[in-house]
């Protein structure tokens, strides 16, 4: 029986389109905030992308070059702090019932799940590889609860197994250590592991862990890393993870097939 081959795939950039995700989840946030907590829909739009925005600096104040300083703990806080904020420059009071943390996980994950930014062929892409018996796993910096409920709303969860989700082995997506501990907590060979990535620097950290690896370079604003295997359709991934872990695969595989020109998401 052939060994299992392991998958470790980013969300944006890679599967996802960043960008297009966070506008379309700030609109049905700010609609079910203002049906959950009053405040009119406008008011919600104008404070949550800011709030978003001083997140995600907070993020990189605390964890670039220091993957290993509390995630998980952090991410709680974060949680408290981000939903305070939000509802003090909306101008609404905090709900009675429930915890601000609580309150605002539980809104975004039904906000994610009734959205979807997927790229064309994420779907097909997915369901093939898990037809073909690739363990595939998520390896994100968004949280595992965010990666769950996003996945759900683009229709793809369950054709994928753990969502990492740096709170699932609680050290951020910044250096090598990170996909060591993703796959310590599967129990995949390296040898037998692909990580597909949108970012070069991932992929050294990736490599440096072990795994084979694949540039995701399906966004047109996507850094070019000439040394990588590049996937430039999602309908090629089933074929160049085989590959790569076959050892067949190098240059030769680079420049056949055009990126499809589906709007951009971040990293």
């Amino acid at each position: 029986m052939a060994e299992e081959i392991y998958l470790f795939i980013d969300f944006d950039g890679t599967i996802n389109d960043g960008d297009l995700l966070l506008e379309r989840h700030v609109r049905e946030l700010a609609a079910l905030l203002a049906v959950s907590a009053g405040g009119g829909v406008a008011a919600w739009e104008a404070v949550l992308p800011g709030a978003c925005a001083r997140s995600e600096t907070r993020y990189r104040e605390r964890f670039v070059g220091a993957p290993l300083a509390g995630y998980t703990a952090w991410l709680n806080e974060e949680r408290d702090r981000m939903t305070r904020e939000v509802f003090a420059e909306a101008g609404v009071p905090l709900p009675r019932d429930e915890s601000p943390a609580d309150f605002g996980k539980r809104m975004q994950f039904d906000a994610l799940t009734g959205v979807s930014a997927a790229y064309p062929g994420a779907l097909s892409a997915l369901r093939s590889l898990f037809e073909d018996g690739v363990r595939t796993q998520l390896a994100s910096g968004h949280n595992s609860e965010y990666l769950l409920a996003a996945l759900i709303g683009a229709g793809v969860e369950s054709y994928t197994e753990s969502k990492f989700g740096p709170d699932l082995v609680d050290c951020a997506k910044e250096g090598p250590e990170y996909y060591r501990r993703i796959m310590d907590a599967c129990g995949a060979d390296p040898q037998r592991s692909v990580v597909v990535d949108d970012l070069p620097a991932c992929l050294e950290w990736a490599r440096e862990a072990g795994a084979s690896v694949i540039q995701a370079r399906i966004r047109p604003s996507a850094p070019e890393q000439t040394e990588h295997t590049v996937m430039a359709d999602l309908a090629d991934l089933p074929r160049l993870v085989r590959e790569v872990v076959e050892g067949r695969t190098g240059a030769v595989a680079r420049g056949q097939c055009e990126p499809r020109r589906s709007p951009g998401g971040t990293g």
